[in-house]
This record gives C-alpha cells, structure tokens and sequence, in this order.
C-alpha cells in the first residue's frame, strides 16, 4: 500500500476531503499540519487517518519556518511516505520543498498565488522549482505556476469535484421546507457562501443587498462564512433580514444552496472554487466576479450571471435572475450540465490518486 503524507491544515474541509479520498482510493494517509481553532476539530482521525501536529510557531518568522522544516524532515524519517503533498503553495508546500520531501506534489490554493506578497512568491518559486508536480484546479491558475517557473509537463489540472449524491436540486415544495427548516422566511433566499474576508468583497455584497432590499421587501440575504477570519461589516442594511452564519458541518451545506435562489461569488481573486459548482449542482443561478478562472468553462448568461466587483452591477445581475424565471431556469440548468459533465468529485478523485500513483 502506498503512504501518502499530507501537509495542511488538518481540520480544513479541503485538506479533510482529499485525505479522506484518498484512503477510499487504497493509499495509507498520514496528515501533519496546523489547526484552526475556529473550525471543528478534523474528522480524519475518526476515518482512521492519523494526524501530526506542526510546531505551534508562526511559519512567518524564521525560527517558525526553521522549526516547521526540521519537523517535516522528521516525519519523513519516521513515515517513510512514497509521496508527499503539499497544501498551500508558499506554506507547507515550501516547506516540504526546503526539507527535501520527494517526491513532491506542490498543490496551489489561489491566493497563495495571485495575491502572493515579494517572500511568497520567492517561496513559491522554490517550492515550484523543487517539487514533482504542481497541481492546481483552474487553467488559470495552472498559467500563473507555468509562469512562476513551473515545467509545463509537470503541471496537473485538478479540481476538488462535487459529491452529486450530497448536492442536489431542491423542487418548490422541498425549497420551502428547507427554509423553514433554516429559520429563513418564505421570500426570495440570496446566498453568499465565502468567507467574510476584503478578497471575497463582503461590503460589495452589502451594497448590492441594499439595492435589493429596498425594492423587493420579502427578499433575504444569508451571509454563511466559514468562521475563520471575518472582516468588520458594521451595520448591516436591512439587518431584520439579513442572517449572518458561521461554521455548520459540511454535510449541511446543500441544504443552504436548496434554499437559495441566487449564489454570490464576488471575489477579487479566485481560482474555480468548489462553493460554485456545488451552487450550480443543487440548481442555483450563479453571480460571479469577472475572473480568468470564469471564462475557461462558463458564459455570461449561460451557466451564470458574469459581472466587474461593482455593487450596482451585483444587483442588477441578482434582481434579473429574480425577476426573469426563464433566464434563471435556463443558467440552472446548463450550470447542472456543466457540472455533470466536468465537475464529478469521484472522476477529479480518481484522477488525484492517478497523479500520485505516477510518482511511484
């Protein structure tokens, strides 16, 4: 059985499912890592996965980053592992990278790229120029690794996929349900499903929300965030309609997308983000900020709303989906299709363990 040692954060939903994948796929899974304190604690140990906590040092200084590669060096001399990934390009990925893990897939979120400070990308540089493979989950993103330094032919396209069984669409009657199930009321459900942070433009979306509100009285905007680090959104618009909620298990999250009946994603920079394609699989018309990411799969009107980071613009595309049922009904639709066809968590999963099984 191969043993894959993933470095990450140990209790991150993403970090959390492709372990937890690749233990279905045969591979004897290690996780060594960080914690969020603001999320529940990782369910990996539950599955089975054994967990190693990272020196409890900031990585940013340098007897945190000293310490963070003597303890992978450690790991890799306790483990043995066949292969090593790494999460977060200019975090654990350098790390690995500077401790001489081999061989190395060096896995980018988005961020740790495109909004990538002068160290970090000096860091990614090396992690780029170290590792077996790069992987990322956008052509985009890929592009921006290639330029960074990256071998083209050791660059891989991988995404995180949807689990279809979990994300669904919703029928009238079923919607109704879930809201009040939710605590929401009867009236027209806007979603925003990213974390409250200045890239993800929560105030962009309060100022849309206003437009909204103002017109349309029974309409209601659900903010559901992470939890993790929220930027300071002082008084909320409309607030006696407006349900801000933090961490809920991610088993509950399609029941957010069910209910909804138009998804924000108004980030500055981003790069094919799984809250997306599980919107579009549970049936709900999509408002995106106008990334390079958007255009590799998706038009303008045909698998979602496409517009600048610009409130007034925000509105307009989320007050058209509202108002006009067969533009909504029709982006649905395709959207669903184009997850069908490219998007299947069990395909993107089955092509992660392939990708490692290459190194062997």
């Amino acid at each position: 059985m191969a043993r894959l040692l993933m470095l990450g954060t140990v209790n991150h939903p993403h970090v959390e499912h492709l372990a937890l994948a690749m233990a279905e796929r045969g591979f004897e899974v290690t996780v060594g890592g960080d914690t969020l304190s603001e999320l529940p604690a990782s369910r990996l140990p539950a599955a089975g996965i054994a967990l190693y906590a990272a020196p409890d040092r900031s990585r940013s200084s340098p007897v945190g980053a000293a310490a963070h590669v003597r303890w992978i060096r450690r790991l890799r001399r306790e483990l043995r592992p066949d292969v090593v990934h790494g999460h977060w390009l200019c975090g654990f990925a350098f790390f690995a990278a500077v401790a001489g893990a081999k061989p190395l897939a060096a896995m980018a979120w988005g961020s740790d790229v495109l909004k990538a400070r002068p160290t970090q990308t000096a860091a990614n540089r090396v992690a780029l120029r170290r590792a077996a493979l790069a992987l990322a989950d956008s052509q985009a993103l890929l592009d921006r690794l290639i330029a960074l330094g990256a071998p083209p032919e050791d660059c891989r396209l991988v995404n995180w996929g949807v689990d279809r069984s979990l994300f669904q669409p919703a029928e009238a009657e079923e919607k109704r349900s879930l809201r009040a199930r939710l605590g929401l009321g009867e009236g027209p459900v806007i979603l925003s499903p990213r974390s409250l942070m200045p890239v993800y433009n929560p105030r962009i979306i309060l100022e849309a929300w206003r437009e909204i509100a103002a017109e349309r009285t029974d309409a209601q905007l659900v903010l559901k965030h992470m939890g993790v680090v929220r930027e300071e959104l002082g008084a909320l618009p409309f607030a006696d309609r407006v349900h801000v909620i933090g961490n809920v298990p991610y088993e509950r999250m399609p029941d957010y997308y069910r209910a909804a009946d138009a998804c924000l994603s108004i980030t500055s920079s981003d790069s094919a983000p799984r809250t997306v394609f599980e919107a579009m699989a549970c049936g709900v018309p999509c408002v995106l900020s106008d990334l390079p990411w958007v255009h590799e799969q998706i038009a303008d009107e045909r698998e979602a709303m496409i517009v600048p980071v610009d409130a007034h613009a925000v509105a307009e595309a989320v007050r058209r989906v509202l108002t006009d049922r067969t533009l909504a009904a029709g982006i649905a639709e395709r959207a669903g299709q184009l997850v069908a066809r490219h998007h299947d968590r069990d395909v993107h999963m089955d092509r992660l363990a392939a990708v490692y099984r290459a190194l062997l």
